[in-house]
């Protein structure tokens, strides 16, 4: 360990900078030097400046920085006074992290430390060196099984998942999820007064940790009795219907995990707590703990992109009107595209239990370049969600659109693609289906949207066409944390029952911050400008005049009927709360049905950020377009702060 002036510094490249660094501080006069926690001058008021950890190459900061009590300043909140620096408990928090890296499978970890004193002032930068040595790795893992015999083939396919195997390094959580694995799977099969007990012998000289576990599977089990407590404005009926599990039903752990998820999915209760009669009986009896929360919600909430500039939303909600779980909600929401105006009702279970009922009216305003659209809407629905992660739908819907603000030259050049007033009447189905690993912030597995919509015809209304609509989203762990995501929406509208075209407001568009960036809001694809010198040629060989409307021609978004996005993404943490992303976005839009243009798209790249902050998620993007139209820039600054709403 090399000493300069009371400052241990650590071995190797990151020690000898340090090293030169204090060298050449100390040239001048009154240079900051660095101490050791025993030779801190208690008597002044420290506080902390920073807190830095160096040499930490197996365990992340951020894992670090939680175990410990003492904190920094949070870099946003520059307006904070520096926080005071408690020597005792960063004496605590140097054994915090040792635990850590033990917990890590580094047990010979060396942690030391400096604090760097300032030159004026009581404001120190704590540092934090990490000589992590060498890992423990897992050299035989034993498992001893009692009770039930497995089938040959249960046993072998129990073995092959256990995550703790040899060669890995022995950290405390593949050491504990090897426990849970094998407890999971006998609960999960029937057994749940299954015990499993675990035991480990770790060598230093070696390096090597032998592991084993011993399974006492118990008797097989059924549910047995559910008590109910806490519920005091919700009945008890509305709870039990919640339950997953019958009396006398063979025990499977994923039954408790459904009923806590449906209870919750209420939003009636802020605890929910399902406490197992501990015992040898083979009935399994649970007490169901509640703690209700308020059933009225009110949210407000602002957000920034740079298409639609600012956004709100401000919203009432009764999650028990009227008793029985039933919702009531109003919306408002507004940005400087689109306002609207939003009443839902919801009854669950209903018209069966596994299915729930939604009536809702919107109000709705767009102004958008092309058009200016008031919508009225009235749309009953039907949900029925089998599972957790797969939900399908159907519903009718029933507007009334008045449309204004179109171009003479759009209406020339598409010819009925601007009627004035419509009303619009249609079934819809579909199905959302999600198999990610996080619903908010997903690392691996996939969400598959598909939905058909038949609009007129033997529904009624002014306007007929087909609409089909499918998005794919893909999310996997490519190298360390390098997490890179795919998405491919298709859609498709084909007009029916002698109607000549799509509503303009009811077509496809792309380009845009969650479409294909580098380009501005809906230009990739037709525009205005592009389609008229055709339009012109059409006018002449008919032997009519071109109307001036036609000569001079805004480049306004047309819109189409066959959609194509494509995108991929690669994203890598930077700190705690940066990561890095790296993009190429393609997409196009056909003024024909069902002509996927995959050999003409437009295809967009660049790189960007995203922050978690608290006030909601940041991200920007620098995005650059690879065929832009002509009197577009040539890169894009895509920028959205706070959720979508």
């Amino acid at each position: 360990m090399l000493s300069v002036a009371g400052h241990h510094v650590t071995s190797g490249p990151v020690r000898a900078l340090v090293l030169l660094l204090l060298a050449l501080g100390a040239l001048r006069p009154g240079a900051a030097r660095a101490v050791q926690l025993d030779e801190l001058d208690l008597a002044p008021r420290w506080r902390l400046r920073a807190l830095r950890i160096e040499g930490n190459e197996h365990v992340e900061a951020k894992t670090l920085r939680d175990a410990m009590v003492t904190k920094p300043r949070p870099w946003f909140a520059l307006w904070r006074k520096f926080p005071e620096f408690d020597p005792v408990a960063f004496g605590v928090d140097l054994e915090r992290i040792k635990r850590v890296y033990q917990n890590h499978g580094y047990f010979e970890a060396r942690i030391l430390h400096d604090l760097v004193l300032p030159e004026d002032g009581h404001a120190l930068t704590a540092v934090i060196w990490v000589e992590e040595g060498l890992p423990v790795r897992v050299a035989k893992v034993d498992v001893d099984f009692r009770g039930a015999e497995l089938p040959p083939e249960e046993l072998a396919q129990v073995l092959a998942t256990l995550p703790i195997k040899e060669g890995v390094v022995f950290t405390q959580q593949v050491y504990d999820a090897g426990l849970a694995n094998l407890r999971g799977y006998y609960r999960q099969n029937g057994f749940a007064r299954v015990a499993v007990t675990k035991e480990s012998q770790v060598d230093l000289t070696e390096h090597l940790a032998s592991v084993s576990y011993r399974i006492d599977s118990g008797p097989p089990t059924v549910f047995g009795k559910v008590g109910i407590s806490g519920n005091k404005s919700v009945s008890e009926d509305v709870v039990r219907r919640e339950i997953a599990f019958e009396t006398g039903e063979r025990f499977r752990q994923d039954r408790l995990d459904e009923t806590r998820d449906q209870l919750a999915a209420l939003n009636l209760f802020s605890a929910i707590r399902l406490d197992e009669e501990e015992n040898t009986d083979p009935e399994v009896d649970y007490h169901l703990r509640l703690t209700e929360l308020p059933p009225r919600e009110v949210r407000f909430g602002i957000g920034y992109d740079t298409e639609e500039q600012v956004r709100g939303l401000a919203s009432w909600r009764h999650y028990n009107f009227l008793g029985g779980a039933r919702q009531l909600g109003f919306a408002a929401r507004a940005s400087f595209i689109s306002r609207t105006l939003l009443a839902d009702f919801l009854q669950p279970h209903f018209p069966i239990h596994p299915m729930r009922s939604r009536l809702l009216f919107a109000e709705t305003q767009d102004d958008e370049d092309a058009y200016t659209l008031l919508r009225t809407r009235v749309s009953p629905r039907l949900e029925w969600q089998p599972t957790r992660r797969f939900t399908a739908y159907v519903f009718h819907r029933s507007e009334f659109d008045s449309l204004a603000d179109v171009s003479a030259a759009i209406k020339d050049i598409v010819p009925g693609i601007a009627p004035d007033n419509a009303f619009l009447s249609g079934l819809g189905l579909g199905f959302d289906w999600i198999q990610t690993d996080d619903l908010f912030d997903p690392t691996r597995g996939f969400v598959l949207k598909t939905g058909v919509e038949p609009v007129g015809g033997i529904f009624g209304g002014d306007v007929s066409f087909v609409r089909l609509v499918g998005d794919l989203r893909g999310y996997h762990m490519l190298v360390g944390k390098l997490l890179g995501s795919v998405r491919l929406r298709l859609g498709t509208a084909d007009p029916t029952s002698g109607d000549e075209e799509i509503p303009i407001y009811e077509r496809f568009y792309a380009g845009g911050i969650n479409s294909v960036r580098g380009y501005g809001r809906w230009r990739v694809g037709p525009l205005a400008s592009e389609l008229a010198p055709a339009r012109r040629r059409e006018r002449r060989a008919q032997g009519l005049r071109v109307p001036k409307f036609l000569k001079d021609v805004d480049d306004e978004p047309v819109g189409g009927r066959t959609l194509v996005e494509t995108s991929i993404e690669l994203r890598h943490p930077i700190t705690d709360s940066i990561s890095g992303v790296v993009f190429f976005d393609g997409g196009q839009v056909s003024l024909a049905s069902y002509d996927f243009l995959f050999d003409d798209l437009q295809y967009g790249t660049g790189v960007g950020a995203r922050v978690r902050t608290p006030i909601g998620p940041l991200g920007l993007d620098l995005g650059f377009p690879l065929d832009p139209p002509p009197s577009d820039p040539i890169w894009q600054v895509h920028l959205s702060l706070g959720a979508a709403f």
